[in-house]
């Protein structure tokens, strides 16, 4: 059991380095709640710089928000592996876990949804029929549609 222990707790710093360095979706613009923030439809939504401040604040608030949920989602993901690496693996255990992860990732489409709707509300009624009409609110998660099958776009943003 000690060196059960042992192990988790290196995986687990290993685990949480690797995220902090590579960001919650492997780096870069990516990652956006599960949510396509196709940078160039901004562009073309003529945004006045109040507007385009508050939504600055609003993204960065809730990737503020978010970020830590998905470190404990990576590390519980982590535990799990780990759990299921045993020679007899605890059933219980494992299902805990598994709704520990569950109940982060709901976490995570809560804070997405407020996400979503607050920047809406920050877009004229017309800067928002352009954005709708650009596919700037669709969902994307690698090219994959929502089973997880990859489509024949390209997609431009993260999963959980």
């Amino acid at each position: 059991m000690k060196k059960f222990s042992l192990l988790a707790a290196l995986v687990t710093i290993l685990a949480s380095a690797t995220f902090v360095v590579a960001g919650p979706c492997g780096g870069g613009e990516r990652g956006n709640h599960g949510w396509a923030m196709d940078h160039s439809i901004f562009s073309k939504l003529n945004m006045t710089a109040e507007q385009t401040e508050k939504i600055r604040v609003l993204r960065e608030s809730s990737q503020k928000d978010i970020t830590p949920l998905r470190i404990q989602i990576f590390e519980k993901r982590a535990e799990l592996r780990l759990l299921w690496m045993q020679m007899e693996p605890d059933a219980a255990r494992i299902k805990a876990k598994e709704k520990k992860i569950h109940d982060l990732k709901w976490q995570v489409l809560k804070k997405t949804t407020d996400f979503r709707l607050t920047f809406r509300s920050v877009l004229t009624p017309e800067q928002l029929s352009k954005f709708l009409a650009l596919g700037g609110d669709r969902k994307h998660h690698h090219g994959r549609d929502w089973r997880g099958h990859h489509g024949p776009g390209k997609g431009t943003n993260l999963d959980w």
